[in-house]
């Protein structure tokens, strides 16, 4: 008997600390009872998400997978399909037993549709598999528009989706969708520190899953290493701003090689920054836009804990009489990032940051 454990995100829910720590291996031994499956056929630990490209459509595809479709069709066919071969051979090894225990972590495969969810099950039944277990973090509205806004302005300018009166945390239409297919095989934690074990997503993961499965070996897994994913400051995001303003990208969503750019000047901040931690402001979003944000997923979260019985913390400001709720042209198509942010920057380290990347330039596609 085999059983699949499938960790499917939400995004910014410690996704890459848990990928980090729980490492695939190249080859498995005899003795090995659990079989940790690679993101991509490239036995790296990134661009992650490989197994989002074997189902959903051109349009549907993580941006870092469409890009190099964009790029090189030839090449993402071939790549999808060894993937797709990869997966088979872990799971009805030719030489080897077959393994007790398989798990694959990729937050991608969060916003796949029912449909594509059960397609998913049947083809993991095909390569053998008789018991499956799902398992899902999910955080605060609020607390996940930060981190995802965060993230989105390294890359771009554009904030249209970021406009609070529209921007939505699908967790319950994506919960649904896998708890329709597997049932009770759903397994939905918080992603909040207080309520983690021992404070930290990749103890809580394997915790879980051991409970769950009291039949299993325990999930091997290592430390995640120091400052995966770690929080950005305010004042690099207002210097990327400005150099992407500076050199603006001839279509919406930029193209791989610009994005490769970006990611390289990005990581020359970061360097920086870690020279002194305690330099920079952490990204605080605007407390009207957090009590608005909290206020459209109230009917959800109590869902959440209906059904779950997750409990996520509200922030300060949903409770705040000084807050003023705004209208909802308050944040028009064209909303700047200074707008959605609670601004309070240390000026010096942001015209060290703004020299450093004067001399700095990038593609327009």
């Amino acid at each position: 008997m085999t059983t699949l454990v499938l960790h499917i995100g939400s995004p910014k829910t410690g996704s890459s600390a848990i990928q980090s720590a729980i490492r695939p291996q190249r080859w498995r031994r005899r003795s090995d009872a659990w079989c940790v499956l690679p993101s991509n056929p490239y036995r790296q630990p990134e661009p992650a998400g490989c197994i989002a490209a074997l189902y959903q459509s051109p349009d549907d595809l993580p941006r870092v997978w469409a890009q190099r479709r964009q790029a090189n069709p030839h090449r993402f066919e071939r790549d999808t399909a060894r993937y797709r071969q990869l997966l088979a051979r872990r799971l009805q090894p030719r030489w080897r037993s077959k393994p007790r225990a398989v798990f694959l972590s990729s937050e991608y495969l969060w916003a796949f549709s029912a449909d594509l969810i059960e397609q998913l099950r049947r083809d993991w039944l095909d390569l053998g598999v008789s018991r499956c277990l799902v398992v899902a973090y999910v955080r605060s509205p609020v607390s996940l528009y930060r981190s995802a806004l965060q993230q989105h302005a390294r890359l771009s300018t554009n904030f249209r989706r970021f406009r609070p009166q529209r921007w939505t945390y699908r967790f319950r239409q994506r919960l649904e969708a896998w708890r329709t297919v597997f049932g009770e095989a759903l397994i939905v934690r918080p992603f909040d520190r207080t309520q983690l074990h021992q404070g930290c997503v990749v103890q809580d993961l394997c915790e879980t899953i051991d409970g769950q499965l009291t039949d299993c070996a325990p999930m091997p897994f290592g430390r995640a290493p120091v400052g995966v994913n770690e929080s950005v400051r305010a004042e690099a995001l207002i210097a990327m701003q400005e150099l992407m303003q500076r050199f603006p990208a001839r279509s919406a969503d930029g193209t791989w090689r610009r994005s490769q750019a970006l990611w390289a000047t990005w990581n020359r901040l970061t360097r920086l920054q870690a020279r002194d931690p305690a330099l920079g402001t952490p990204v605080a979003i605007a407390p009207a836009a957090e009590a608005l944000i909290h206020a459209r997923h109230q009917e959800d979260l109590d869902w959440l804990a209906d059904t779950f019985a997750v409990h996520l913390p509200a922030p300060d400001s949903a409770s705040s009489s000084a807050v003023e709720p705004l209208p909802a042209d308050r944040w028009p198509d064209t909303v700047p990032l200074n707008d959605l942010l609670d601004l309070q920057m240390q000026q010096p380290w942001l015209a060290a940051l703004r020299k450093e990347l004067l001399r700095c330039s990038l593609p327009a596609d």
